[in-house]
């Protein structure tokens, strides 16, 4: 890189705040790192145990990265406390599930090889993740039963259903396959589960509404890297996200598995459309969680 090149780097650094942003960031995860590690292998052996000990650290840890990466978190509806339960949001980025995380306590699908790393399954083991193996489809079965087993002891486990990230601009179909769960989760054929479809919109950026334009630069998706996508991201200013809470979808075992997931994508797209129409109102209550984030 010619000197010229580092010289225009470092302007736009400090134009854009970078110092503040990148002091926040490293305090949000010396403060992430310290629940991390402590809590990490506290939570892991409350899991195997089916104990609610150190429940409130993961959504801790979230709120922490919130601060660190400058997120608003506004809240609309209500997520039910019903459980059994599958929470069903569309995705967008590798944010949804800093910002979801950070709303109550969830667990979460993660690839295998997240596992295989020292840091990662310390993260993972407060998280409460459900392992996925993408590479065999013959897995989906063992996957799905321990979906069910996390609903049954209490979980909200959250299903990406879309299995991919986009531009922020669209939902895509819902795979059905791992919808499954929510019937395995069922003890009682009297009794239901149900699915909590949520609507993830980024809204505004630097205090500014992110329109059809803007939306795919904070969205992350395609080829992009994520390191990359980070720093862009950071330096860009903070980001107000919008999570939308959809009335429950109760789930009979009679349900064939590709029903529930028509009639979760259908109530996604619902409430995208209300949310575009702003027919939906943050609760008082949860308006902006993080309103110390919301001041910097």
């Amino acid at each position: 890189m010619s000197r010229g090149a580092v010289l225009k780097s470092a302007a736009f650094f400090f134009r854009a705040n970078g110092p503040v942003v990148l002091a926040r960031l490293l305090a949000a995860l010396a403060a992430a790192a310290l629940i991390v590690l402590i809590g990490g292998p506290i939570r892991h052996v409350a899991l195997r145990r089916g104990w609610r000990l150190g429940e409130s650290l993961p959504p801790l840890l979230h709120r922490a990265l919130c601060f660190g990466l400058g997120v608003r978190l506004h809240v609309h509806g209500r997520a039910s406390d019903f459980r059994p339960q599958l929470v069903v949001p569309n995705h967008v980025s590798w944010l949804d599930i800093v910002v979801l995380g950070a709303l109550r306590p969830t667990a979460f699908l993660a690839k295998k090889e997240v596992g295989a790393r020292f840091l990662a399954r310390l993260l993972v083991g407060l998280q409460g993740a459900v392992y996925v193996d993408r590479g065999r489809r013959r897995k989906i079965p063992l996957v799905n039963a321990e979906m069910a087993r996390r609903m049954r002891a209490g979980s909200a486990v959250v299903l990406f259903a879309e299995a991919t990230t986009n531009d922020g601009n669209r939902i895509l179909r819902f795979k059905s396959s791992h919808f499954e769960a929510s019937r395995l989760a069922l003890d009682d054929p009297l009794h239901s589960a149900m699915v909590q479809p949520i609507f993830i919109a980024y809204s505004r950026r630097g205090g500014l509404p992110l329109g059809r334009a803007e939306r795919p630069f904070v969205a992350w998706y395609g080829d992009m890297t994520f390191f990359s996508h980070l720093w862009r991201f950071l330096l860009a200013g903070s980001v107000d996200c919008d999570l939308y809470c959809g009335a429950p979808l109760y789930v009979h075992r009679g349900e064939h598995r590709k029903q529930i997931a028509r009639r979760a994508e259908r109530a996604v797209r619902a409430l995208a459309e209300q949310a575009r129409l702003g027919r939906l109102e943050p609760s008082p209550a949860k308006s902006a969680i993080l309103p110390a984030a919301q001041r910097l």
